[in-house]
């Protein structure tokens, strides 16, 4: 508590191994005692993301605040996915579930408020009825032998009703092989980031980035031969 603001302010633009080039403030505190605030913090404020901002900080510290209450380091937090609810939830020492909070919220923030698949922009509204939370790999695949790693978070993926379910929509199919590497590149970009998801994925997939990679081509896969057809959009909207 005493360090908090200092950390925060200096780890602020950190991921990975270094600071990113866009600033949102500048540390001022030596000379002006605060930060001054960029007009990129401006735009960011003004643009379609920022109405996700709040759901998705809210489940951020959801998730840091589960792992203070159950007594454990925050790198050691195991979180599992609710497909009825698609809420996300931690085991207590009773063996009991504790629903931590909406997996929205928490996988809002790689995907900057688009549809992983089209791009289209896309609000998590309190009631998620804009945005789907899709099995990358289909949940059918639970039917022929891949079991309970498909409702692993790393498979865990937003997307707009249309894509998912609409007319022409994804539904049980595979999505096409470029995906894949979407779908790695948004899990590498949590786990670098030290997102609160991190030891999860790191759990379900891989210790390393050559092994989570590994793990992701084989489901492929092995996925592939089941269901043999591949899918994408008609639409896309940006990258």
């Amino acid at each position: 508590m005493r360090l908090g603001f200092n950390n925060v302010i200096d780890a602020f633009h950190v991921i990975g191994p270094g600071d990113i080039p866009r600033r949102f403030f500048h540390d001022v505190r030596q000379g002006e005692g605060g930060i001054r605030i960029t007009d990129e913090f401006t735009a960011l404020m003004e643009g379609q993301q920022a109405a996700n901002l709040p759901r998705e900080v809210e489940s951020r510290w959801r998730l840091v605040e589960t792992a203070w209450e159950l007594g454990v380091s925050r790198s050691l937090l195991a979180i599992d996915y609710d497909p009825t609810t698609e809420a996300l939830f931690a085991v207590v020492r009773s063996l009991r579930r504790k629903p931590v909070t909406s997996s929205r919220g928490a996988l809002n923030g790689y995907q900057r408020g688009k549809c992983f698949y089209c791009g289209s922009a896309m609000t998590v509204s309190a009631d998620g009825e804009a945005v789907d939370v899709d099995h990358f790999f289909p949940h059918v695949l639970k039917q022929h032998g891949f079991g309970p790693v498909v409702d692993g978070i790393w498979n865990l993926v937003l997307a707009c009703a249309t894509c998912n379910r609409g007319s022409g929509g994804k539904f049980d199919q595979l999505p096409a092989l470029h995906f894949l590497e979407r779908l790695h590149a948004r899990n590498e970009f949590l786990i670098r980031s030290h997102h609160p998801l991190r030891e999860t994925l790191m759990q379900q997939t891989g210790t390393t980035e050559s092994e989570r990679r590994g793990y992701l081509n084989d489901l492929y896969n092995r996925a592939w031969a089941v269901l043999i057809h591949r899918w994408e959009p008609a639409d896309i909207h940006g990258p």
